[in-house]
């Protein structure tokens, strides 16, 4: 940990300043003296603490499974204690950015930097916000604890003569206790996450150790000198660690992600056994096969709607999973699969055929057509044209475009008129990604999935109406349009189209995300546009 170090100024250079305060000026070399303690002599350098990794960690983790949507507010974070002058709330910010330079997958909105009221602040982000929505979750914390002088280990060594001279060697050892508490609640219901929190203490160690005391007399004129050259570990450094650590915390228990592995902890740890039996035992039966479906289709092992219900498909999955962890292909779902489930990495399923193209199509190559089969032709062979993609599985997991459109949009106005509805049905089951464009700014965002309904996934036969439970708003002047894909896509996209729900994703058109869909999938992608209903 940063250490300060406080330097000396010896008795000789006290003497000469004093002197020539009373008598002229102080001469250039004192000067210089004076501002070689005052002015530090490195350059300024970006703070890189011990937890910088495990945040870069973090953010490779939340990218590879594929996360999505985490958002946050954030209360100010106070200083209870009233004795540590840092901002804890902007060292969570920069934790946060850090997490999530290339995921996207947690969007932190921040009001202000007083303590506003919390029912204010969400009012106030229902207005700002263009669909009129709010975040998930709020996050709240305080530095709630700094004991003082907790322990204390010192010694002295000294001696004296008979006339002339006393000197005293010493050391001492001072030990506070700094903590930092740390929760998430829901914004919805304003109540806690139950096992979502951080608290942790750091024991910071201040040093002195001196030689004072020390007496001489010289022709009647007694004089006493004494240094010091102590060392103390920063508050506000220790402050900043448990804040970063909060953050990886916060959100690793908030997504169920083994976050442990990011901070060098093993998974043989009483700690973690402890996090991980709680993971487990907080769920029902359904909920551990929803929670085991999501984690399947995102490590390509499962294909399927994310529902708490066991078949034919998910119990072939599962028995593939138990290889692919080293297992008997038949065993229970206890709480030891569990563990392994959580922590233990495999390889990409038998479902990742084709590799990570995750790249841009360059803009001048995407077609203005309307039609649905003419975008999903151009944007096949631009996939085709990918070097990034091989040939062989380009070609065998791109189906021919169907004449039948997998999936249809019904626009109808909402209750009151002042807002519209949009149905989504499908014909074939599939995933489909729902995007809005304004037609003032022309930024088009990503309307389905969302922070309310995560799963793309939408089943024959099934209609799913926007927004639904979801609150937010669709504008009656604004353009809608919807991809569909065979199977899962999304931890194959480029950047632009993995950042958040409602978020600008900075492409000109409908056709131009049907392209990006294509080129990194390698499958034929349908782009359907709404059909206004039928007046009454």
């Amino acid at each position: 940990m940063p250490t300060t170090r406080m330097g000396s100024i010896s008795s000789a250079v006290l003497c000469a300043a004093v002197l020539s305060a009373c008598a002229t000026a102080p001469s250039h070399q004192a000067v210089q003296q004076v501002r070689g303690q005052q002015n530090p002599a490195d350059r300024a350098q970006r703070a890189i603490t011990n937890f910088t990794p495990a945040l870069r960690c973090m953010d490779d983790l939340m990218f590879r499974i594929g996360t999505r949507d985490v958002t946050l507010m954030m209360e100010e974070l106070r200083d209870a204690t009233q004795k540590v002058p840092v901002s804890a709330r902007d060292m969570m910010t920069s934790a946060i950015s850090e997490m999530t330079r290339r995921s996207r997958a947690v969007r932190l909105s921040v009001f202000g930097s007083d303590q506003q009221n919390l029912t204010q602040a969400l009012q106030q982000a229902q207005k700002t916000s263009p669909f009129a929505v709010l975040p998930e979750y709020n996050l709240r914390g305080t530095i709630s604890q700094l004991d003082e002088d907790v322990k204390r280990d010192s010694s002295a060594f000294g001696f004296l003569t008979s006339q002339a001279f006393g000197f005293r060697l010493g050391g001492e050892t001072k030990f506070s206790v700094l903590g930092f508490d740390a929760a998430v609640v829901r914004t919805d219901t304003m109540t806690l996450m139950p096992g979502v929190a951080s608290k942790n203490t750091t024991v910071i160690a201040k040093r002195d150790s001196s030689a004072g005391d020390g007496q001489a007399r010289i022709l009647n004129a007694a004089t006493v000198f004494s240094f010091s050259a102590a060392r103390s570990e920063g508050a506000s450094q220790a402050a900043r660690n448990m804040v970063e650590l909060a953050a990886i915390e916060l959100v690793g228990k908030l997504i169920r992600a083994p976050y442990w592995l990011c901070v060098g902890t093993p998974d043989n740890h009483p700690e973690v056994l402890r996090e991980t039996e709680d993971w487990f035992l907080s769920m029902d039966e359904p909920e551990r096969i929803g929670f085991f479906k999501e984690r399947m289709r995102e490590r390509r092992y499962f294909d399927g709607a994310l529902d708490e219900t066991a078949g034919p498909d998910f119990d072939a999955a599962l028995r593939d999973y138990r290889r692919a962890l080293g297992l008997s292909a038949q065993g229970p779902a206890d709480l030891d699969f569990f563990r392994r489930f959580v922590a233990q990495p495999v390889h990409p399923g038998p479902l990742a055929a084709l590799p990570r193209t995750a790249r841009l199509v360059p803009q001048a190559g995407v077609a203005a057509s309307s039609s649905p089969s003419s975008s999903a032709s151009e944007a096949g062979s631009a996939a085709a044209a990918s070097d990034d993609a091989p040939k062989e599985a380009s070609q065998k997991n791109t189906a021919p475009a169907d004449a039948a459109t997998p999936v249809s949009l019904l626009l109808q106005p909402a209750a009151g008129g002042q807002h519209v509805r949009l149905q989504v049905s499908a014909a074939a089951p599939g995933y489909v990604y729902c995007y809005a464009q304004d037609p003032a700014s022309q930024a088009i965002r990503r309307i389905f999935p969302n922070r309310f309904v995560r799963d793309p996934r939408v089943e024959a036969g099934r209609t799913v109406s926007l927004p639904g439970a979801g609150r937010f708003r669709l504008h009656p002047g604004h353009r809608y349009a919807c991809v569909h894909a065979p199977r899962e896509v999304y931890n194959d996209l480029p950047p632009p189209l993995r950042w958040g729900d409602f978020d600008d994703i900075r492409l000109p058109s409908f056709d131009a995300i049907q392209a990006q869909f294509a080129a990194a999938s390698g499958l034929s992608i349908a782009l359907v546009r709404p059909t206004p209903a039928a007046p009454r």
